[in-house]
């Protein structure tokens, strides 16, 4: 080097360098093993290039130390899908019209499953349709009672539903022999099916306990909730709540693992409601998505913590 400037000079025979670069010398041609064939030799710019000879390989993906020998045939319940290359073994698989065989059994096999389930439900649902209770009683009675009672229950069997006039002393007339209306008291009891909704007692609300912050015992009842609504739920309760898809995603970026994002949606809510923020609304949330069990064990949880208090009427 003189005066600031560089002199390039070329390679030598069995030398090569491939990229502009300031080395003191150009690096030596690589000569091929014993198990490889020269695909072209070492050039100035181009170092030698090498490959496994027929019925060998060695992938690209790990360190080439030595030719592997390709499988001479692929086993009897396969045929080859790629043959041997200088890079790759000989690929093996299952005959292309097994897969499409089975596809074609499944696509008839899945419908008439279904169709079988589907005629299975339907006869059980018809046969239990009109099962009378073991709180029915029986009808007593003179055969017109017995005749107003079939014609009242006959609405069953084509799903209507219908009021009869059950009890006791209850006054029909009948047309008699002579042509003239005469009044009758039949005394049966009808078939009164039990109901199977159970009365539900209404929810009662809850109030902050006096001389503590209603927002710090807000924020604090979401550890409670947050143990409690199932992990699967969390994001229908967020929608039930008006949240916003983009809020509910925000969320889900803190720690996936632990309870943060359920805490950071309960948070946005808070912030969104303001003062109008309430625990009574986010228990009556859940009652709105069928988890009205989990709504009153959290109610319990939150009068024992000492935060809040069921509401006198």
């Amino acid at each position: 080097e003189q005066n600031g400037s560089s002199t390039c000079l070329p390679c030598k025979e069995d030398e090569y360098i491939e990229y502009p670069n300031d080395f003191p010398k150009c690096l030596g041609c690589r000569t091929c093993r014993e198990d490889q064939v020269e695909l072209s030799p070492c050039q100035a710019v181009r170092d030698t290039q090498c490959a496994c000879k027929n019925g060998t390989f060695c992938s690209p993906d790990h360190p080439c130390e030595m030719c592997q020998k390709c499988r001479p045939r692929c086993p009897k319940d396969e045929v080859e899908q790629a043959p041997c290359t200088p890079h790759s073994d000989r690929q093996c698989g299952p005959p292309t019209g097994t897969f499409s065989s089975s596809s074609d059994n499944l696509i008839i096999i899945i419908p008439v499953v279904v169709i079988v389930v589907m005629l299975v439900l339907f006869f059980f649902l018809w046969k239990c349709c009109c099962r009378r209770s073991p709180g029915e009683h029986r009808v007593r009675g003179s055969p017109g009672a017995l005749a107003l009672a079939r014609g009242g229950l006959h609405g069953c069997r084509l799903g209507g539903k219908r009021d009869l006039p059950g009890g006791r002393g209850i006054t029909a007339r009948f047309l008699s022999s002579r042509g003239r209306e005469r009044p009758e008291t039949l005394s049966f009891q009808v078939m009164v099916p039990r109901s199977s909704y159970p009365t539900v007692k209404p929810r009662r609300n809850l109030v902050p306990v006096q001389g503590k912050d209603p927002v710090i015992l807000l924020r604090r009842s979401f550890d409670i909730f947050a143990r409690d609504v199932p992990y699967k739920d969390w994001k229908r309760y967020g929608r039930a709540l008006d949240l916003l898809e983009n809020d509910i995603a925000l969320a889900e970026m803190n720690d996936k693992y632990s309870l943060e994002p359920f805490f950071q949606m309960l948070n946005t809510w808070q912030n969104r409601q303001g003062m109008n923020a309430s625990v009574n609304t986010l228990l009556d949330t859940l009652h709105q998505i069928n988890l009205g069990g989990i709504a009153e064990d959290i109610s319990s949880k939150l009068v024992q913590q000492g935060s809040f208090q069921y509401e006198v009427s």
